[in-house]
């Protein structure tokens, strides 16, 4: 997510001098060392008070930035002639109209902190088609839309527009059911009014574990019926990709899917992103025991057999799948069963659907996701053929 970082801190007007010089070298290092960085701009609101206001394209830019610290000369030297430090906040940045002048924009599709999203664009005029991309993190609010910058940029970098949301999640105001699909359906129908360089026709989407689901239950909008979450879809995707997906929510109630969640302390893997938000674990720990699909859904299958059948991709799949769709597991995978996959598939393939299943040798959870892995070789180059589909078929 974009962010503005605000810090204001204090300097002896004696040491005014001695601040504004380093301050230069501090901009150089930071333009040559911190990935992210857009603009810093220095405000004084007092004779020896001063307000920093430094943006950054991305959420996961702000945070490797803190991490490093005075990490360089330049930066350090600026640091030093700080006296004290009054306040550090940072805050989501909100674009109200498309001016052309940034490549990230901030643009809220609802009301609420997590009705969000971030449109990249590439260079030039467009129309370009667009990667709707959503991320995972068993659906709960510790996690957000930073985890899959890596692979919005590979995106931008290969001239599609990506337009990575967020959407509200278990641990918030709103999150679940039907809150939750609410919001990825909102998100989706956004696309309609983004931006005009964006070409609505070539609409793909792209999710990642619980994100994973959500895009394929995306792929099932135009098929479900009045008064249910989805329905009547304005934005109808070309194509859909399930990277690690947890595609069959009523095996995955029946096997307390997550209740892992419940060690707030756990043993965390080295290539598995920190959680975004770790003060929400808490409140999730709580209450994850008998799975998190009773936490998405509000109950278990037997208590809601009617939400599992509109959210269980493996549920929908029994009455086909609208749009063709690539599901994408690692054979590796100790988080969310590869066998949720072939469920779908094979549900699928039983309609006669467009499903492609492809097991990516060796690679666990996370190895779907590194832009640099074979899942997401195989995800791009399937996205090419499909975008050369649409194109030969004359729609």
């Amino acid at each position: 997510m974009s962010v503005i970082e605000l810090t204001t801190f204090v300097v002896a007007p004696d040491r005014t001098s001695e601040m504004l010089s380093a301050r230069s070298g501090m901009l150089s290092a930071f333009r040559k060392d911190r990935r992210g960085f857009v603009a810093a701009r220095l405000v004084r609101v007092a004779d020896d008070t001063w307000l920093d206001i430094v943006e950054w394209t991305d959420a996961l830019a702000f945070d490797e930035s803190r991490a490093k610290g005075a990490n360089l000369p330049e930066i350090a030297a600026f640091f030093a002639t700080i006296d004290e430090l009054v306040s550090a906040e940072s805050g989501v940045r909100y674009d109200d109209a498309a001016d052309g002048s940034r490549a990230v924009r901030t643009i809220a599709y609802g009301p609420e902190p997590s009705q969000v999203g971030e449109l990249y664009l590439p260079e030039g005029d467009g129309p370009f088609p667009v990667v709707v991309l959503v991320h995972g993190g068993w659906w709960t609010a510790m996690f957000d839309r930073r985890q899959v910058v890596p692979l919005a940029e590979d995106l931008v970098s290969r001239g599609f527009a990506v337009w990575n949301v967020e959407y509200r999640r278990i641990g918030e105001p709103g999150g679940g059911w039907p809150g939750t699909f609410d919001d990825m359906a909102a998100a989706v129908d956004a696309v309609a009014h983004l931006d005009p360089a964006v070409d609505t026709a070539r609409v793909l989407v792209v999710g990642h574990s619980a994100g994973g689901h959500l895009a394929a239950w995306v792929a099932h909008r135009s098929a479900q019926p009045d008064g249910l979450p989805g329905a009547h879809p304005k934005v109808e995707p070309i194509a859909v990709v399930s990277l690690a997906g947890v595609l069959d929510l009523v095996d995955a109630d029946s096997v307390a899917l997550g209740d892992g969640l419940t060690d707030p302390d756990p043993d965390i893997p080295p290539n598995v992103p920190p959680p975004s938000h770790a003060e929400v674990w808490p409140a999730v720990a709580e209450r994850a025991g008998d799975g998190i699909t009773r936490l998405l859904l509000g109950g278990s299958v037997a208590e809601h057999a009617d939400r599992y059948a509109a959210a269980s991709p493996v549920e929908l799949a029994a009455g086909g799948v609208p749009v063709p769709v690539l599901i994408v597991h690692g054979s590796a995978d100790e988080v969310i069963p590869p066998a949720y996959a072939q469920t779908y598939a094979q549900a699928a393939a039983a309609k006669g659907a467009d499903v492609t299943l492809v097991v990516s040798p060796g690679a666990d959870h996370f190895d779907v996701i590194d832009p640099d892995g074979h899942a997401w070789g195989v995800t791009r180059a399937w996205l090419d053929e499909r975008l050369r589909l649409w194109r030969s078929s004359g729609a």
